[in-house]
């Protein structure tokens, strides 16, 4: 292989490594549009020395592609009738146009190599020690020193911050090292996919980093996130068809120990901020009134269909501070500032067709990791595959209850879906080319 072609791997298994680390870090949006092209510009690199014109014929006869295509004429259709077609326009290449290319590029790059160009389980891996150093180093120092909060937001403490139990839950919205728990909820989905199917060497080491991405989550409050990554590791069982008495007795164990924790330390109001006596009863006016996030999700949910219903097929402009800005009646109504649905959010800014075209890319993706891992594929490549599928369960489970598809949140599931795709992309294509020799012969 020319030298060339190594240095152009080496380049985009540091940016690759750089771009997941930076995505709970509050590195700011410039930096991560400078990652993204730094990816991109690494593949197109590794791609000068290829050939990769049956890649690309493979890539533009998949779903994925066709979905992504769609998704981003609908958003370009959609400036059209926004309000603010500039703000839009902007959102458009930060969120549509830079994520398509990043996902373009990377699935050709590694659809074109004989071996996965980029060191993934070496990346996550360490990405995961570093974060975890960080958080859960500072978070230890905010609880030994609760009077000087290194990196604090000011304001955000005082609001929310009497105690040490306080310090523990609002910990990731206050310190400002971080870009907050939603984007921190799904840099931990990716890592308790990981090694919820067991790279590592032994049991031990999977245990404590299982453990340890838990009980980081668990102090973000993010239900939504703990729900959807208890389901995605259950779903890691089935799919390495393992009979997972040990992996569940663990999950049990680390679920347990944080439940009694909760319930027993006074700190279960951080979890549990609605009245759930007046949702059982139907009664989520009046449970929206006295606050939470189920009723007020409820509320949203039913105000943002309706109004999508209304004229389902109409876009509105792409960026939530347009609907704040512009749909003041239907924010009132619903109680929250947007969907906090991606589909929702989606449909809203999109059409029903924007996000029917989201849901073939989703799918495209989802089957064609299940088929190469049906193929027969073995080692690092299946383990990728796995990983792939359950992040996707894990991050599109956050989704229903929230939009974390934007920002550092989005250009992680692109990384880790354009990785897997190209390497599914290959796997594809040697098996065909294998079963028509076969059929020759």
């Amino acid at each position: 292989m020319p030298v060339f072609a190594h240095k152009a791997e080496r380049y985009l298994d540091f940016f690759f490594f750089v771009s997941l680390l930076l995505v709970p870090f509050c590195i700011g949006p410039t930096g991560r549009y400078a990652l993204t092209l730094c990816v991109f510009g690494a593949c197109v690199a590794l791609l000068r020395k290829r050939r990769p014109r049956l890649s690309l014929i493979s890539l533009l006869n998949s779903m994925p592609f066709w979905g992504l295509l769609l998704w981003n004429v609908c958003a370009l259709f959609s400036i059209v009738f926004s309000p603010e077609p500039l703000y839009s326009l902007r959102v458009y290449f930060s969120e549509f146009f830079l994520n398509s290319i990043l996902f373009m590029g990377l699935s050709l790059a590694v659809a074109v190599c004989e071996y996965c160009p980029v060191k993934w389980r070496r990346a996550i891996k360490r990405a995961n020690i570093v974060f975890l150093s960080f958080y859960l180093g500072l978070l230890i120092l905010w609880l030994i020193r609760p009077d000087h909060l290194f990196l604090g937001d000011q304001e955000h403490i005082r609001r929310f911050i009497t105690d040490r139990m306080d310090i523990v839950f609002e910990y990731g919205r206050a310190c400002e090292l971080f870009h907050g728990v939603s984007h921190t909820s799904v840099f931990l989905a990716l890592m308790i996919a990981y090694w919820s199917i067991f790279p590592g060497k032994g049991l031990l080491e999977n245990g404590l980093f299982i453990f340890l991405n838990f009980l980081t989550l668990f102090t973000t409050t993010r239900r939504g996130a703990l729900i959807a990554s208890v389901i995605g590791f259950l779903f890691s069982i089935r799919l390495s068809g393992r009979k997972g008495i040990s992996t569940t007795l663990l999950l049990a164990i680390i679920l347990a120990t944080l439940t009694l924790f909760m319930f027993y330390s006074g700190v279960a109001r951080h979890f549990i901020r609605e009245d759930w006596h007046l949702i059982a009863q139907g009664r989520i006016e009046k449970a929206k009134k006295l606050g939470g996030s189920i009723p007020l999700r409820v509320s949203t949910y039913k105000e943002f269909s309706k109004r999508i219903m209304s004229n389902p097929f109409m876009p509105r402009g792409l960026g939530r501070k347009l609907i704040e800005e512009h749909w003041k009646g239907l924010v009132e109504k619903a109680g929250l500032q947007h969907g906090h649905n991606t589909m929702l959010n989606q449909a809203f800014y999109l059409g029903i067709q924007g996000a029917m075209s989201l849901l073939i890319i989703i799918g495209g993706q989802f089957f064609l990791f299940l088929r190469a891992l049906r193929m027969g594929t073995s080692g690092q490549d299946q383990q990728l595959m796995m990983v792939a599928l359950v992040f996707m369960v894990i991050f599109w489970g956050i989704n229903l209850f929230s939009d974390a598809f934007r920002h550092s949140s989005a250009n992680l599931y692109w990384l880790i879906t354009g990785l897997a795709t190209g390497r599914a992309m290959y796997l594809t294509k040697v098996a065909t080319v294998d079963s028509a020799s076969k059929q020759g012969s």
